[in-house]
């Protein structure tokens, strides 16, 4: 009698599967950039179409995890790089005029761009606190003394 241990049979041809869960996305903000910049120059500027298009794109794009780009976008019209200058200024593809520093400065002008900001923020709630420290980083790094004006007369 042979007193080794035998060996159990392995199955074979069966892949693991991995929970979602444990499945980590690519951070990828600038794929998430070109998605919303392309949404807002298609928009043509009129800001109900703005609201809607951010509304929709909402449940495809993940706005929690890039809301930081969001905001730059809305508020700058681009990615913000750590010292308030813009990221992309070269490249025109990735910059819209679609937003609070290239809105003409009259008080209607403003109170239109307020309205999308507040759609915006009571359809996804968990953006209120990333609106509020975006426009504390803009407001103490924004490189135009015409950008800090909109924001402070925003507030």
């Amino acid at each position: 009698m042979n007193t080794g241990k035998q060996q159990k049979p392995v199955l074979t041809g069966q892949r693991f599967k991995t929970r979602k869960r444990d499945e980590k996305e690519k951070f990828e903000p600038t794929v998430f950039r070109d998605t919303i910049v392309l949404g807002l120059n298609d928009s043509g500027g009129d800001l109900e179409a703005v609201s809607k298009f951010l509304d929709v794109t909402g449940s495809r794009v993940d706005y929690r995890r890039y809301a930081d780009t969001l905001f730059d976008i809305l508020i700058a019209g681009s990615m913000l790089a750590p010292g308030g200058s813009h990221i992309d200024e070269g490249d025109q593809t990735k910059v819209t005029t679609v937003c609070v520093f290239g809105a003409e400065e009259s008080h209607a002008a403003q109170r239109l761009y307020a309205q999308v900001f507040n759609k915006l923020i009571r359809r996804y709630k968990y953006l209120e606190k990333a609106f509020e420290e975006e426009v504390k980083k803009v407001s103490s790094s924004s490189s135009s003394s015409s950008g800090r004006k909109h924001v402070f007369q925003k507030m």
